[in-house]
């Protein structure tokens, strides 16, 4: 996980996308960050950011996950054990509870990130939707107002679980339907392949007697760097970013996503499959989906 650091870039940043009219903002806030050891808790990481965020009119969407060193049950040495389940789920819970208490303004949260890639979750469905179970009880005990997401679904590319989704809603011990009060899936792809996501969630929601809840895709985005462009129609570098956001942000709402977010704000190798991805370049100079993203927040309800 690093130095308990954030990046310096961050508020400068967060500054950039409230002038452009942005309304929420998506982070993850790591057990390992906040608990380095059991019941050692420790927010002041997180206290600036989240009162900046405030400040500014900022809705904060914070993803809670990955399994701190003391509780993983990856083999010892292992360098990826934050993808691991919790040898103790109750302590995930207790670190759930405490995230929601210590911010008591922060109305929405995230559990985990892609569980359905394994690259960030190296369990089973059955070991995820009981994560999820422990995690929504704690939520609601510590705030029963607050509302909780699933873990944004990669629904996508050759290394995801195709049955994932419906292994966690038909779980029998923890049937995940329960568990969650927003729907949540990313999407990079064409707009035949958003239809056809969008409908295969709709109707295995359905299926499973859940379809009322409301959808949110909390990951899209375009690279702005022409050696990434695939999409037909969208390659010439930063111009061809911005035409993608103006047609794909809209296009999902269409679909029936209640919200959108865009993945990222600044341009980083932290990400690498999404380096060249940001509405900000490194340097924090704004590029021209900044603004296309800003006239497209002015002009949307």
């Amino acid at each position: 996980m690093g130095a308990r650091v954030i990046d310096p870039r961050t508020p400068p940043a967060v500054d950039l996308a409230a002038q452009a009219g942005t309304r929420w903002m998506r982070f993850t806030m790591g057990q390992e960050r906040v608990e380095p050891q059991r019941d050692v808790f420790d927010f002041s990481l997180y206290d600036d950011l989240v009162a900046r965020l405030r400040a500014l009119g900022l809705q904060p969407l914070i993803l809670l996950g990955f399994t701190p060193r003391w509780n993983s049950t990856a083999p010892p040495g292992d360098p990826d054990y934050i993808d691991f389940p919790p040898q103790d789920y109750e302590a995930f819970g207790e670190y759930v509870y405490e995230s929601v208490r210590h911010f008591p303004d922060v109305q929405y949260w995230e559990i985990w990130n892609e569980p359905d890639l394994p690259g960030y979750w190296r369990g089973t469905p059955a070991e995820y939707a009981r994560l999820l179970a422990v995690a929504y009880q704690a939520v609601k005990r510590a705030n029963p107002q607050a509302r909780v997401l699933l873990g944004g679904l990669a629904l996508g590319g050759v290394r995801r679980d195709p049955d994932f989704l419906e292994d966690i809603l038909g779980d029998a011990q923890f049937p995940a339907g329960r568990s969650f009060d927003v729907m949540n899936f990313h999407t990079y792809s064409t707009q035949a392949e958003m239809q056809r996501t969008m409908d295969y969630v709709r109707s295995t929601l359905a299926r499973f007697g859940v379809g009322d809840r409301p959808i949110w895709v909390t990951e899209t985005g375009y690279s702005s760097d022409p050696a990434d462009q695939a999409h037909p129609g969208y390659q010439g570098g930063p111009g061809a970013q911005a035409r993608w956001l103006q047609d794909h942000l809209p296009y999902l709402r269409q679909l029936g996503a209640a919200k959108v977010f865009w993945f990222k704000l600044y341009d980083g190798s932290e990400d690498p499959g999404a380096a060249h991805h940001g509405l900000l370049d490194e340097l924090l100079r704004p590029k021209p989906a900044y603004y296309a993203y800003r006239d497209l927040v002015r002009s949307t309800p």
